[in-house]
């Protein structure tokens, strides 16, 4: 019983990583469609960054006025997203478009006609 109580646990991270990882992956597509900059943690003070952000959240910092947007990925691309005012406002768009995408498909499962007449 122990056994069988560990593997779905196991398997339970496993799974809520490869979620995690998915989440993630549509996150990074979204900000470069919007126009972010990958930027690869390969200098030593790019990697000081990343290691300062916290992990897959979007930040915005301000530096000389600017306000600028920052995503970091540290155990995926090993990578920062960065933008601005204008691509934030474009990831902003696309991931309502997106939620608004998952919203109607999820209303729709199971109704054959909800696509084709009035959904």
């Amino acid at each position: 019983m122990k056994r069988a109580v560990f593997l779905l646990s196991i398997l339970a991270a496993a799974g809520c990583a490869t979620v995690q990882a998915a989440a993630t992956r549509s996150t990074q597509d979204m900000l470069a469609a919007a126009g972010f900059q990958e930027q690869p943690a390969d200098t030593p003070q790019r990697i000081a960054e990343l290691q300062s952000l916290p992990a897959r959240r979007l930040l915005s910092r301000t530096q000389g006025g600017a306000v600028s947007y920052v995503f970091s990925d540290p155990a995926g691309c090993h990578c920062l997203y960065v933008g601005g005012e204008r691509e934030y406002q474009e990831y902003q768009r696309l991931r309502l478009q997106k939620e608004r995408a998952d919203d109607k498909s999820m209303n729709c499962q199971g109704w054959p006609w909800c696509n084709g007449f009035g959904g």
